[in-house]
């Protein structure tokens, strides 16, 4: 349960990441450096926690 909250969570900092990513500037603008860091971070945590999450549907499945 607290895998679905924790990438809840990453969704929800991706969208306030994106929001404030203004594009109007370059993409490695000083302007949008901080949102970009954030964009990636969370970006590699969400697909961290998918990666487990499918992990432990093969163990599931693989045991029975």
């Amino acid at each position: 349960m607290i895998k679905y909250i924790a990438l809840i969570l990453c969704f929800i900092l991706m969208g306030i990441n994106i929001f404030y990513f203004d594009f109007d500037f370059g993409i490695l603008s000083n302007e949008n450096r901080i949102a970009l860091i954030g964009l990636l971070a969370t970006s590699c945590a969400a697909l961290l926690i998918i990666i487990f999450l499918f992990s432990e549907k093969v163990d599931k499945i693989n045991k029975d």
